[in-house]
């Protein structure tokens, strides 16, 4: 069976740092790819009413080249109005894509606007790994903005609670520990400190060390 990845996507419409002209371009290649896309069946705003806000800046800012002083001083005010309503097209083509995971970057990116993928990190997880030195493993515990220091413990007799041997607190959130008995079974926990206290032991982790 293929697997699915999906990723989260994001609309991108660059329009702040354009010349008029260059913007005016922008809309008219993005009006022309979803006019009639039935991958967007009720766009918002109408694409008429982006199409008029368009011509509108258009015509504005042509009288303006001409000399009108009245039309230089509406040329923001255009070029803004149209601004707003593109970036509430893009809001639609975003939530219209991400209706459909698998298929969202496609779908984004057929309305003619910028689409960038971000692929969601793995969340770190705790995890003991034997190292290739006998004897010897290195624990690695999850890090979240705001730990200070991070303690793990051991034992290979688990079910007696005073048996855990501690490494004490450091500032990484990986320790290598070692002399280990080659063959035993051991389990490892781990507890953070932030700001608000130390954290409850976590839930353990049980290897044969080799």
């Amino acid at each position: 069976m293929t697997k699915i990845i999906v990723k989260i996507i994001t609309v991108v419409l660059k329009m702040s740092r354009l010349s008029v002209a260059s913007l005016i371009a922008l809309v008219e290649s993005v009006l022309l790819k979803m006019e009639g896309n039935t991958n967007f069946v009720i766009p918002n705003p109408d694409l008429a009413e982006v199409a008029k806000l368009k011509d509108d800046l258009k015509d504005t800012a042509a009288s303006a080249a001409k000399g009108s002083k009245a039309a230089k001083a509406l040329v923001p005010v255009k070029r803004r109005a149209l601004e707003l309503a593109m970036y509430t097209l893009k809001s639609y083509v975003q939530s219209t894509s991400n209706s459909s995971p698998e298929t969202a970057f496609a779908v984004a990116e057929s309305s003619g606007m910028g689409v960038k993928t971000i692929t969601p990190r793995k969340a770190r997880v705790f995890s003991v790994k034997n190292m290739e030195q006998e004897g010897q493993v290195k624990v690695i515990c999850p890090r979240d903005k705001g730990d200070i220091t991070f303690e793990f413990a051991y034992t290979n007799t688990p079910s007696i609670e005073a048996s855990f041997i501690n490494t004490g607190f450091l500032p990484k959130s990986s320790r290598i520990i070692s002399a280990l008995i080659v063959g035993a079974k051991y389990t490892f926990r781990y507890r953070i400190v932030t700001k608000d206290g130390t954290s409850d032991w976590s839930d353990v982790i049980t290897i044969i060390v080799t």
